[in-house]
């Protein structure tokens, strides 16, 4: 074995720029599936870990006002395991600068391990009940503590029930729904500054609201294996009494189906991508294998007349393989946990989860591990199987040439007549090696299709700024009030210096009905000839609001199986007065980016509640240079309950993009690395096979130059069909892609620009010319003398 092995080493030496890029490509397959899978698995365990520890909810329920004491009713529900009461409102907070934000207040009752949907403590304390000198103590989570540079024992004045509070600050605390924390649907990204969770004792929220031995949401588990749509019945039934506003499972609520998304677009590319990578390495193994078994014929049947026999001569060949796969394997382990690790700064930046998300995952280094050598041996030993069929007599005699197929282009005589010599010889080259042609073409296009995913991540975002920024939303400002106002009252408003235009709105929360199904809707109602906010169809083009009938959301319309013409029944859920039923024509379907909002004319929206002239906030149009004077004057406004800034929204969002270029530029130098080795493999082994023919011509007056160029006649032909391939397969990758990521409550459609297909063509071209330039640099290297020998 050691001649074997001394052999195989002298192999290596001679084909060790194939041996080195190919080992690279398994290096950026197995980082990309270390850094990928490591990044899912210590995200979701961090969930599911999180999850079980702060009883996660299982359902949510909406209520006006409910005493304490149907919560024990509630829990003698079969199927419920644990209920809590609480109350969730989100009021106007008055910062140290004077500008606004806005606090969600969520109540807890201690003992805590006795609560759905628990609290850890990060810093700080937990709040007192009852704390000494009175007072009201509270914490809140860390990205807004950190944002808004707040100290433990600072005080937050926040506006309850139209009276200012000041709250305590005594601690930092996370909780299961609030590991993504989003005002709503409509905002993509979080908003520390002017968004956060406070957390308060339950009695302190009651006395805020003046609800005293009440709560307005229920949180329900439930136990393993039951029918939970009997028992969110019987709990709804419960409830009706009491204003049962709305209710949804736990996969609607919006924390934890941004984690989920994903989640779920992670699994779904963590073995997708690094297989491109694997596989297209596994193949040129065996091309290069078979390759070099068919060139060594002779050698093999002396390594057998020696003594070898066929487990030993198969796996000497094997080793091969098996050695490019272990040398990629230890490259791509090191650059794989420097990438989870980079994933996982990512995830801590984006997702509040106080166990560590990142660490390295032994288990997902042992399976790349098992991979790679799996994917060698693989090649390897499928590639080798013709050394069972050699024996040493035979293979003293020449093989005979294999039978020659006619390529598509010789079969065309008018095209095949006007072709040069060269051009012949390249097209019977590529068409006596198939597999190889197929194996360069699927490659290349591979490496096409990854620059495609690669920059289509820019286009996403630029088509999301002008659409949503420029388009849906033309608006600087957008206000909600306490409480439902006379638009007349606009006025004062529209008053102040360098307001240009101010349009008011209605946000009613409904419940759709259709064929004995229903779902929670938000219905929005503004003027029809409004400019400042548009509805959008599927293609992004307007969608004008109509006199009478609705615009229903897309999510509604999927869930409910709705399509345009279909009448549905809307119930109100104010939570004032009672609930107003009405039905209404749908008229289109909104396919807005963010957020869910079916749509109505204003007056349509206030016959629905049997009012007038109504509205709940008001969108606002302003002259840039007065924006910082009228947002100050806003914000010294009582009655107004949030303001939300276009720009910081729009700032906000580059912020966060910032932090995926680097992915990007990693995605485009992985891509270019695999359409460089895949195009320098196989011109390398066009050239080995044909050293002696290529030595013939330069005998016979060809110059160097002439050579190569015949050399790049096969290329040509390969990487061409590959390139446009490539351009389509990209669009359809990133489909799949975002398709695995889409969530209900947002709307993006693959959108990639024509200078996006032009870019990953000319990355393309690029690899194709790098790599078969370097190839061709062996033909100065060419001795013509020792190759005209008829050496075996």
């Amino acid at each position: 074995m050691k001649v074997l092995n001394r052999r195989l080493l002298h192999i290596i030496k001679g084909s060790r720029s194939q041996f080195l890029g190919l080992a690279v490509i398994i290096a950026v397959g197995i980082s990309l599936y270390i850094g990928i899978t490591t990044a899912f698995f210590n995200l979701s365990q961090s969930q599911q870990y999180f999850y079980q520890e702060n009883n996660f909810a299982d359902y949510y329920f909406y209520v006006v006002r409910a005493p304490e004491s149907i919560i024990k009713q509630v829990e003698r529900v079969p199927g419920v395991s644990l209920a809590s009461g609480r109350i969730q409102k989100d009021v106007p907070v008055w910062k140290k600068d004077q500008e606004r934000a806005t606090l969600r207040l969520t109540s807890y009752d201690l003992p805590l391990d006795k609560q759905v949907n628990g609290i850890e403590l990060i810093q700080g304390r937990f709040f007192s009940p009852y704390p000494a000198g009175g007072g009201i103590e509270a914490m809140v989570n860390p990205a807004y503590f950190e944002a808004n540079g707040l100290t433990f024992g600072d005080t937050v004045d926040i506006i309850a029930e139209n009276r200012k509070y000041p709250v305590k600050i005594v601690g930092t605390a996370a909780g299961p729904e609030f590991t993504y924390i989003m005002k709503d649907a409509a905002n993509l990204l979080p908003d520390h500054e002017t968004f956060g969770i406070m957390m308060l004792p339950l009695n302190q929220a009651q006395h805020l609201f003046n609800l005293p031995g009440q709560f307005n949401q229920l949180l329900v588990q439930f136990a393993p294996g039951v029918d939970q749509d009997r028992a969110v019945q019987s709990i709804k039934e419960i409830l009706t009494p009491y204003g049962n506003l709305a209710s949804f499972p736990r996969q609607d609520q919006l924390s934890h189906a941004a984690l989920e998304g994903e989640l779920e677009g992670l699994e779904a590319i963590s073995l997708f991508l690094p297989l491109i990578f694997l596989s297209i390495a596994a193949a040129i193994q065996f091309i290069i294998l078979r390759r070099m078994i068919k060139t060594q014929r002779s050698q093999i049947g002396i390594m057998k007349a020696l003594g070898f026999d066929n487990a030993q001569i198969i796996f000497h060949f094997s080793s091969y393989a098996i050695l490019i796969c272990t040398g990629g394997a230890l490259l791509g382990i090191g650059s794989g946990v420097l990438m989870a690790s980079y994933f996982s700064d990512l995830y801590a930046m984006f997702f509040n989860l106080p166990r560590a998300i990142g660490g390295v995952n032994y288990q997902v280094i042992l399976y790349s591990i098992i991979l790679s050598l799996g994917l060698g041996a693989l090649a390897g030993f499928s590639a080798s199987r013709p050394i069972l069929k050699i024996s040493p007599a035979e293979s003293m005699r020449p093989q005979p040439p294999s039978s020659s197929i006619r390529s598509l282009v010789e079969k065309c005589n008018w095209l095949w007549s006007r072709l040069s010599s060269s051009w012949k010889m390249a097209f019977r080259t590529i068409s006596r090696n198939r597999f190889r042609m197929l194996v360069s073409i699927l490659g290349i296009s591979s490496a096409v299709a990854l620059l495609i995913l690669s920059m289509f991540t820019n286009d996403a975002v630029d088509y999301l700024m002008d659409q949503h920024f420029n388009r849906e939303s033309n608006y600087d400002y957008m206000l909600s009030f306490n409480q439902p106002i006379k638009e007349s009252e606009l006025l004062n408003i529209s008053r102040l210096e360098g307001v240009e235009l101010i349009e008011g709105y209605f946000t009613l929360p409904i419940r759709v009905y259709q064929g004995g199904r229903s779902e929670e809707d938000v219905l929005v109602g503004i003027h029809p000839s409004s400019t400042l906010k548009h509805p959008t169809r599927e293609d992004g083009t307007f969608i004008p609001i109509p006199q009478e009938g609705m615009l229903i959301s897309r999510r509604s319309a999927e869930r409910l199986g709705l399509k345009v013409g279909d009448t549905v029944e809307l119930e109100t859920l104010l939570g004032l007065g009672p609930n107003r039923y009405a039905q209404l024509k749908i008229v289109s379907i909104n396919y807005q980016l963010f957020g869910n909002e079916s749509y109505v004319s204003l007056a349509q929206a206030n016959r629905i509640i049997h009012e007038s002239q109504l509205i709940t906030g008001a969108l606002i149009k302003v002259d840039p240079g007065r924006a910082a004077g009228i947002e100050k004057a806003l914000s010294d406004m009582t009655g107004i309950n949030s303001i939300v800034s276009r720009q910081k929204e729009r700032d906000n969002i580059l912020s966060m993009m910032d932090s995926m270029i680097y992915m990007v530029g990693v995605m485009i130098i992985f891509s270019v690395i695999l359409g460089f080795v895949i195009v320098y493999n196989s011109a390398i082994m066009g050239f080995n096979e044909r050293k002696r023919e290529l030595a013939s011509l330069l005998t016979l007056g060809f110059t160097r130059q002439e050579v190569a160029g015949i050399m790049w006649k096969e290329t040509i032909p390969q990487a061409l069909p590959a390139l446009v391939l490539g351009l389509p397969a990209g669009k359809v990758l990133a489909e799949l892609y975002f398709s695995s990521m889409q969530f209900d409550m947002w709307y993006m459609p693959v959108v990639i620009y024509p200078l996006s297909y032009a870019l990953a063509a000319l990355g393309g071209l690029v690899f194709v010319l790098l790599g078969q330039w370097a190839a061709s640099r062996g033909i100065k290297k060419l001795d013509i003398i020792e190759l005209s020998k008829n050496i075996d």
